[in-house]
C-alpha cells in the first residue's frame, strides 16, 4: 500500500508535518510565528505610508498633454518667472469650442482677421498640472482691452503668490483672488519649454493655408 503524503508547514527552523497527531501543536516553539490575535476594533494606523509613498515606490507622474488655455475660474496656480518660459506667438482661437491653434508668423497677412498675437505663459495648479495660458497682446493700435490688461497683472502676480481668477463682468476684468494660507512653492515639470509647446499644440499647428481648419473657415470644406 503507497504511503499518503504529509502537509507540511514551512518555517525557517524546518517543516514541521501537518497531521493528526500535532493538529493544536504550538507551532511557535517550531519558529513559526504565531498569528495576529483577532479584534473587533482595526488600527488603520499601523499602515501609515510616508508621505513621499510614491517617491518611494517608483512612480512618477509622466506628462503626456499640456492645456493651452486660461487655468479654471476655481483653480489655484502660478506662472513660471522668466522669459524663457513665456512666448509671444500667433494664436487661432476657434468660439465653437475654445480650441486655440498655433499659426506660423509668415500666415499672418492671410490671416490677420482670424489669429491674433498672444503671450503664452507658463502655469502650474495646485495639483500639479502644467499648462499654457495665452492672453492676448495690443492690437495694431496699440490698444488692449481690460480684461486682457487684468489678465496679464495676474500673470505678473501669480509669478510670486497662488491666485486664481475671477471674472468681474461689472467691471468687465478679471479678480485675482490670492491664497494668502498657501505658501509651498509649486513643483515644476522637469522638461524645457520647447517640450511644453510641442506637448501643447502637437496637433493643432497651422503652417500653410491648406489647413482643415482654415479651409472650414473659409467655406472651402
Amino acid at each position: 500500500m503507497s504511503k499518503k503524503p504529509t502537509l507540511c508547514v514551512s518555517a525557517d527552523a524546518g517543516h514541521l508535518p501537518l497531521s493528526q497527531d500535532n493538529v493544536g501543536t504550538d507551532l511557535t516553539q517550531h519558529g513559526i510565528p504565531a498569528a495576529a490575535p483577532v479584534t473587533d476594533e482595526l488600527d488603520l494606523t499601523a499602515y501609515r505610508v510616508p508621505s513621499d509613498f510614491n517617491v518611494i515606490g517608483g512612480i512618477k507622474k509622466v506628462i503626456t498633454s499640456v492645456p493651452a488655455k486660461k487655468p479654471g475660474a476655481q483653480t489655484y496656480f502660478r506662472v513660471r518667472r522668466g522669459a524663457e518660459w513665456q512666448l509671444q506667438a500667433l494664436i487661432l482661437q476657434l468660439k465653437e469650442d475654445g480650441e486655440n491653434y498655433f499659426v506660423l508668423p509668415h500666415l499672418f497677412d492671410e490671416l490677420a482677421n482670424e489669429c491674433r498675437p498672444k503671450v503664452l505663459y507658463t502655469y502650474v495648479t495646485r495639483e500639479g498640472n502644467v499648462g499654457l495660458w495665452p492672453v492676448n497682446m495690443p492690437g495694431q493700435d496699440g490698444r488692449l482691452d481690460p480684461w486682457s490688461e487684468s489678465a496679464h497683472a495676474a500673470a505678473a502676480h501669480a509669478q510670486d503668490y497662488w491666485v486664481r481668477l475671477v471674472a468681474n463682468r461689472h467691471l468687465g476684468a478679471y479678480d485675482v483672488m490670492e491664497a494668502s494660507g498657501l505658501v509651498d512653492e509649486p513643483k515644476w515639470p522637469e522638461f524645457d519649454f520647447k517640450k511644453l509647446l510641442s506637448l501643447a499644440f502637437k496637433d493643432r499647428i497651422i503652417s500653410d493655408l491648406s489647413h482643415p481648419i482654415i479651409r472650414k473657415l473659409r467655406g472651402e470644406i
